[in-house]
């Protein structure tokens, strides 16, 4: 899947672009919000990860005129804002999902992707020691994740527990 990463730190924006690639993806990074909404436009962009604090446009702008304008592919704002109302407002605005920095990109799943792990195994990735478990977090988490990456990407293996395909689906 290619996905276009829009973030003006080198430092952070260098650590993601190498991340997502690791992961499978093909990256593209620009570093300006005029550059994240033309690329966006062009329609060859699978997913997007949008920080908010771009120059020249910013990234609720951006965001605002891609939904404008009816494109429906996923939207991953990544940003320092953390307050409450901001996230609202992302979200009001389309993004499928708000995650504030830093970021850790070791989600258990995409580091094994093609193993099966258990539910047991997933929950260590999780949570930290000592904190209580729901009995069906890691099923809620795993629905979550089937919503905004497509129901084909995870599959349940009876009995077992859960596996990311290795190659994302085209």
């Amino acid at each position: 899947m290619r996905v276009l990463l829009a973030e003006d730190d080198a430092l952070l924006g260098d650590g993601l672009q190498s991340g997502l690639r690791q992961l499978g993806f093909q990256v593209d990074w620009v570093r300006t919000g005029d550059a994240a909404e033309r690329e966006l436009r062009s329609g060859a962009y699978g997913a997007a990860v949008l920080d908010l604090g771009l120059p020249h446009k910013d990234g609720l702008q951006v965001l605002a005129a891609v939904r404008a304008q009816g494109l429906d592919l996923p939207v991953l704002v990544l940003t320092a804002r953390d307050a409450v109302p901001d996230r609202i407002l992302g979200l009001d605005l389309g993004a499928d999902d708000y995650v504030v920095k830093p970021v850790d990109l070791q989600h258990a799943l995409m580091l094994n992707a093609g193993r099966v792990l258990s539910r047991e195994q997933l929950e260590q990735h999780l949570y930290s020691w000592g904190r209580e478990v729901e009995s069906n977090a890691v099923e809620v988490h795993v629905h979550h994740l089937r919503r905004k990456l497509g129901s084909e990407v995870i599959h349940t293996v009876r009995g077992v527990g859960y596996t990311l395909l290795r190659e994302a689906p085209v």
